[in-house]
């Protein structure tokens, strides 16, 4: 029985659920992730290379460009997204 309102979980979410596991496993003896204060910092990081810098094995696409999000990221993506979101710090 699933919540009322909610749609149901699609298979296709369980799979990128499962690369994103395999790659974080890939980080298991990288410094920072045992610390409490810094794991949340590198995972997000983990998470923006993932959804914004690397592209997908399988479409050979970013995945936010994928969904239809162009940032107009260039060569050196990092530092793109970091001049990006300085325009918007302390912008609200």
């Amino acid at each position: 029985m699933r919540a009322v309102g909610r749609p149901p979980i699609k298979k296709s979410y369980d799979v990128d659920v499962n690369k994103v596991v395999v790659k974080t496993q890939r980080f298991l003896n990288f410094r920072g992730l045992k610390a409490l204060w810094s794991a949340p910092i590198l995972m997000n990081a983990i998470i923006i290379q993932h959804n914004f810098i690397e592209n997908h094995c399988t479409t050979n696409e970013v995945p936010c460009e994928t969904a239809g999000v162009n940032l107009g990221l260039e060569e050196n993506r990092w530092l793109d997204l970091i001049r990006l979101s300085s325009k918007y710090v302390g912008s609200s």
